[in-house]
């Protein structure tokens, strides 16, 4: 039997709310980050994901399991635009929101501590809820996740899901009439994804926000490409200012003009390119699952903060009022 830590005191267990697992709709960056959260969660108290719109033969269904669930289990709200309706049914418990991405429109109770994926995330929920407990829990990057020193065929890999009609009619076009472009338009698995990263000497990036208001909350793709060794292009939109500096581990696209952006591309094919000041060896011990499972120089981990965002919110949800009267006025979406 499993022994789990106690530093979580009385919570008994955790689930990790995703709206589905097998759907096509549900396949993205978002899904995996969950899922490998509720993985290294349940080393040390008992963590399941639970599905709250599809149904799936593997997974517990939400409303299924929230008559029988404990008062001291605790669930983590993660799919931004399902956060608001997931508030109002779980009025009351355990809640926790990990917010990967801004926009949506979201309104938090102040009694529902928000863990960021990146310091652009924590930010901005700090102009809209300054007064929320705020935390900071970057993903993990996959043991398969990097530079196998092998030969690379491929030019400019170019993953279209998501990215900018930029890259997609106009960067993209120019640089495949020059060197060989690789372009996935479908969600691939993540040993397809590290094979066409490791056989790329490039790979372009341009993340642009939504109609919804969502940006950009991590970018983890740029990450992992220059983990397997790639040179990364992209631009700086949202989360992906948490971890790429321009001309030192990447290049900004998007500057000046498409000739520009292409110039500087054929020139790191020609040339060859290596990562300047060591941001690589620092990253993949900052992002890698043995990073996360201590405490890091950069003083935050996973247990950590979801321990700390836990006790923070039982010491809000006695008083709420006493808690309004010590800052003032609550603005932005303070509830």
């Amino acid at each position: 039997m499993k022994a789990h830590n106690s530093s979580f005191g009385s919570i008994k267990s955790i689930s990790v709310l995703l709206p589905g697992i097998t759907g096509r709709r549900w396949q993205s960056g978002g899904l995996l980050i969950a899922q490998k959260l509720a993985r290294l969660l349940n080393a040390h108290v008992p963590t399941r994901t639970v599905t709250y719109i599809d149904r799936e033969i593997s997974e517990l269904y939400l409303d299924d399991i929230l008559e029988s669930s404990d008062p001291a289990d605790m669930f983590i709200a993660s799919w931004g635009p399902h956060v608001n309706d997931l508030t109002q049914r779980l009025k009351g418990r355990r809640l926790v929101y990990y917010a990967q991405s801004t926009g949506w429109s979201i309104q938090l109770p102040i009694s529902v501590p928000i863990i960021s994926l990146s310091r652009h995330i924590m930010a901005q929920w700090m102009l809209d809820a300054p007064h929320t407990p705020s935390f900071l829990l970057g993903p993990v990057l996959e043991p398969e996740c990097y530079n196998h020193e092998v030969d690379r065929d491929i030019d400019v890999l170019f993953l279209e899901r998501k990215s900018t009609k930029y890259l997609q009619h106009q960067l993209v076009p120019a640089l495949r009439q020059k060197c060989k472009v690789h372009t996935v338009r479908e969600f691939i698995s993540r040993e397809e994804l590290f094979n066409l990263y490791n056989r790329s000497r490039v790979y372009v990036y341009s993340s642009a926000p939504w109609a919804s208001g969502w940006v950009e909350g991590f970018g983890f793709q740029p990450l992992e490409a220059l983990m397997c060794g790639c040179a990364v292009f992209s631009n700086l939109h949202g989360g992906l200012a948490d971890y790429l500096e321009p001309e030192m581990n990447a290049f900004k696209l998007e500057s000046y003009s498409l000739q520009y952006d292409v110039a500087r591309v054929l020139k790191v094919l020609e040339g060859g390119w290596t990562n300047r000041n060591g941001d690589v060896a620092r990253l993949q011990a900052e992002y890698s699952e043995g990073g996360l499972a201590n405490f890091r120089v950069v003083g935050y981990s996973w247990l950590a903060n979801a321990i700390h965002a836990y006790k923070r919110w039982c010491h809000l949800r006695g008083s709420p009022q006493e808690f309004r009267s010590n800052f003032g006025p609550i603005q932005g979406r303070d509830k």
